[in-house]
């Protein structure tokens, strides 16, 4: 395999010599191999080829590279044996006057150059090696994406025990402590997630929602009950995807399984958003008194009344909008929306009633119990004739209210 100059930074952090490069990504798939090459034992070795054969976003990430013109990735990290890369760096001159590098760091001056690779080294990825799968897929179909470059980390790496144990550790360093996307970057910035772009559409656009009933600074699943949003962006968001989910679409379909990893067509969001937008609206229009208030032009002591001890309704709370939304999500599996809607009618809206008094609602305190919230969606199910009556949710029920299961006795059920 011929040499590569690759235009670079020369770096150190910890006890680590690094280099940051662009590459061409046809290079990118040619040269980087995968990370089973730090492991001596072939059985090791396979474990880590498995766990990339087997997850599916090497595929996402290939249709990610087709479908997308403003593709973007984070820098793959890799690993370099076999060849030390020579490292030349430049001789920094300045062309205008304006320019005066008097006052540079001594330490800075070499740090800038071209890395070499000879074509003898071996290269696998510490991390990337989806990405790395993806855009060998990718570059099957389409050679266009050959010319296109990619930040590479390349991580010098000594061939001895010491050596694999520590190149071991960067490789769990970097795969197992990395942080995940908070929930409040995704709702915020996320431009694939659907669920978050259909949640920031509602929260800028529209009477309901855009003019302060959804608390943006919090993402709790509750809200102080003296709070004049009626939820807070987190709930917002959570009760937007299962909305999408389970209740417009199936999560399980293959439109909805592509839509968590690739921007759906504009059209596709627009269908999408807009059912959302009627199902948030027949949700809230299940309770005249928080649609009036929603709607009002002073709102937010409206919103605070619907909380207050001696008229606590279950929609006016965060919580109350998830175990709704979560009971018409079952309905929705053998009714259509609309039938579901009708169904959910039934249901009581004060929280003094069966079955929230002692499940969410503890009406001594004036507060909420979400922990018990999915009992309460069973409890509700049950009691719409929905779902049977099982040991389980006795047990449940029992163990909730205090007693033995053989004198517990679930709520009465709707008369239809």
């Amino acid at each position: 395999m011929k040499g590569v100059l690759l235009p670079a930074l020369q770096g150190n952090l910890g006890s680590w010599l690094y280099y940051a490069t662009l590459m061409r990504i046809g290079d990118v798939a040619q040269r980087i191999s995968y990370a089973s090459e730090i492991h001596r034992n072939t059985k090791l070795s396979e474990m880590i080829q498995r766990r990339l054969d087997d997850n599916k976003r090497a595929a996402d990430i290939e249709r990610y590279l087709l479908q997308t013109d403003d593709r973007f990735f984070n820098s793959l990290v890799v690993g370099v044996y076999g060849a030390t890369p020579q490292w030349h760096p430049f001789q920094i001159n300045v062309r205008t006057k304006a320019h005066d590098l008097a006052n540079m760091v001594p330490e800075d001056q070499g740090i800038v150059g071209y890395l070499e690779l000879t074509g003898n080294e071996r290269l696998f990825a510490l991390d990337g090696q989806h990405r790395l799968s993806g855009i060998r897929k990718a570059i099957e179909k389409n050679k266009d994406f050959a010319a296109e470059r990619v930040s590479v980390l390349f991580v010098p790496h000594e061939i001895s025990p010491a050596g694999l144990r520590r190149t071991r550790s960067l490789f769990v360093a970097i795969n197992k402590k990395a942080v995940p996307v908070a929930k409040r970057d995704i709702i915020a910035l996320d431009e694939i997630d659907l669920a978050a772009i259909i949640t920031r559409r509602l929260v800028d656009e529209g009477r309901l929602f855009a003019r302060g009933q959804v608390d943006l600074d919090r993402f709790t699943a509750s809200i102080p009950a003296g709070a004049e949003a009626l939820t807070t962006i987190g709930n917002f968001y959570d009760v937007v995807k299962l909305a999408i989910g389970e209740v417009i679409g199936n999560k399980k379909s293959a439109e909805l399984v592509q839509a968590s990893r690739i921007r759906l067509a504009e059209t596709r969001i627009d269908h999408y958003a807009q059912a959302t937008r009627k199902y948030l609206e027949a949700l809230i229009a299940l309770d005249s008194e928080l649609d009036k208030a929603m709607r009002a032009k002073n709102f937010g002591p409206l919103i605070a009344a619907g909380r207050e001890r001696d008229s606590s309704r279950v929609l006016f709370r965060p919580i109350g909008l998830t175990i709704f939304t979560k009971v018409i999500a079952h309905l929705c599996r053998e009714h259509s929306l609309a039938r579901a809607l009708k169904i959910a009618k039934q249901i009581p809206l004060e929280l003094s009633a069966q079955p929230y008094a002692g499940i969410i609602w503890d009406p001594v305190r004036n507060r909420m119990t979400t922990a018990n919230a999915n009992l309460c969606v069973s409890l509700l199910l049950y009691m719409l004739g929905e779902m049977p009556s099982d040991q389980r949710l006795r047990e449940r029920y029992a163990f909730i209210k205090g007693v033995s299961p053989a004198n517990a006795r679930l709520p009465s059920r709707f008369k239809k």
